[in-house]
């Protein structure tokens, strides 16, 4: 994934300022945050621990939220409705850019603390992702997904949509405890960008869980290739 995808998001606000995140990445195309001295307490991994985690107790803190405690103290003085020029560049230093609102803009952020991080849920959607282009919506996310599963599945439609329901499951279940988890930062330390942001998230989640059947069918349709006619019989010869 570090060849596509995300490796540094500028943002833009209507007041004039700039933020620029540049995203770590290491060769395996995971995210690198930079951690503080000490992590806050809800980073900690058994702090709402998602059911579908399979870290270790030994890991001790819970990788997506690492990475969203170093988003968070950035944008800790921002809200969830402010309207921001934001610029996605890859490693190739292709540009995508929108004008949405932060906690839409901020969905880029809680998609890369779980995707890219290092959680184990998360995991299972990095190869997935890897040519999709950035702010993508939750449509164009859902064909993405649901078309590998199809090529995984040589094209069985019932071993396709089976998988797909599976990952998404445990995915919601990370979106919602995240949020679980930041109810434990203190007041004054963050805004509702990031909290809004994840809950964009886990509403995109659920609705993808709903969209499955129609993806596959939109899919099966638009690949369908038509039958190949028959060459015609040439009329016969009226002088035999």
């Amino acid at each position: 994934m570090s060849d596509t995808w995300y490796q540094e998001l500028a943002l833009q606000f209507e007041d004039g300022t700039t933020e620029s995140v540049f995203l770590d990445m290491t060769r395996s195309g995971r995210h690198k945050p930079r951690v503080a001295a000490m992590p806050a307490p809800w980073t900690k991994l058994e702090f709402e621990r998602c059911p579908s985690c399979t870290l270790p107790p030994e890991a001790g803190w819970c990788p997506a939220a690492l990475s969203l405690e170093e988003t968070i103290s950035r944008l800790s003085q921002r809200t969830s409705i402010e309207i921001v020029t934001a610029t996605s560049v890859d490693s190739e230093n292709r540009c995508t850019t929108v004008k949405w609102p932060l906690q839409q803009v901020g969905a880029a952020f809680v998609q890369i603390a779980v995707f890219s991080s290092g959680c184990p849920v998360g995991a299972q959607f990095r190869s997935m992702l890897q040519d999709l282009r950035p702010f993508s919506t939750t449509k164009e996310v859902g064909r993405h997904i649901v078309l590998k599963h199809l090529l995984r599945h040589a094209g069985s439609v019932d071993g396709a949509k089976a998988a797909v329901l599976a990952r998404l499951g445990p995915l919601r279940e990370v979106f919602g405890q995240l949020f679980k988890r930041i109810q434990g930062i203190p007041r004054g330390a963050s805004q509702d960008a990031i909290p809004n942001s994840i809950v964009h998230v886990h509403a995109m989640t659920q609705h993808l869980e709903l969209m499955v059947e129609d993806l596959v069918e939109d899919l099966l349709r638009e690949t369908q290739v038509p039958p190949t006619p028959q060459p015609k019989k040439p009329p016969p010869d009226p002088s035999t």
